[in-house]
């Protein structure tokens, strides 16, 4: 089933409000899309293009892949060297434990640099979180970043059951559980 057409206007919609100026539904511009997995390819274009649409309205706005900023992250630590990758499967447990503590640190520190002299003004649309998951959640990102980085962000998360499960640490719904606007695009 493709993406909800007019539940992405008005999310769409939503954003340019808060890049205006309009004060945030939850008082931080972040805005989190629920969509289908097998929907990614449709995501990824939709949101490219919705970066395109702000641009044309002379609104400041960029996309940031973290599945590139992860390769980027685990090259420079050298998880990414031939050494671990060849021993990966005998050392498995410690290696997961490397990945979530280099990813956590890394993809935070990563945005906070890249945003912090935007505002709210700016929209930052954070693409391919899924190839975080499971060592970085999103609720550390959100509250790594909250009070750091002012701009408007807007993360597609890939979900497929109920209000957001299963990709959140305790095991509740996104509308209860991240300070962010929900928007269902399933």
């Amino acid at each position: 089933m493709p993406l909800n057409n007019a539940a992405f206007q008005q999310l769409e919609n939503r954003v340019i409000e808060t890049l205006k100026g309009k004060t945030p539904l939850m008082e931080v511009p972040y805005y989190v899309c629920l969509y289908q997995p097998r929907d990614e390819l449709e995501v990824l274009e939709n949101f490219s293009n919705m970066v395109l649409r702000l641009k044309n309205k002379r609104f400041s706005a960029e996309t940031i892949k973290l599945s590139d900023l992860m390769v980027k992250i685990l090259d420079e630590s050298g998880m990414l060297s031939s050494e671990i990758i060849n021993k990966e499967e005998e050392m498995r447990e410690a290696l997961a434990g490397d990945l979530r503590r280099e990813l956590s640190v890394g993809v935070v520190e990563a945005l906070k640099e890249r945003l912090k002299e935007r505002e709210i003004s700016h929209c930052a649309i954070i693409l391919r979180y899924g190839a975080l998951w499971p060592f970085v959640h999103l609720s550390h990102i959100f509250l790594s970043l909250n009070g750091c980085v002012q701009c408007t962000l807007v993360v597609p998360y890939p979900s497929d059951i109920g209000a957001g499960y299963p990709l959140n640490e305790r095991s509740k719904g996104i509308i209860d559980y991240y300070r962010a606007e929900t928007v269902d695009l399933r």
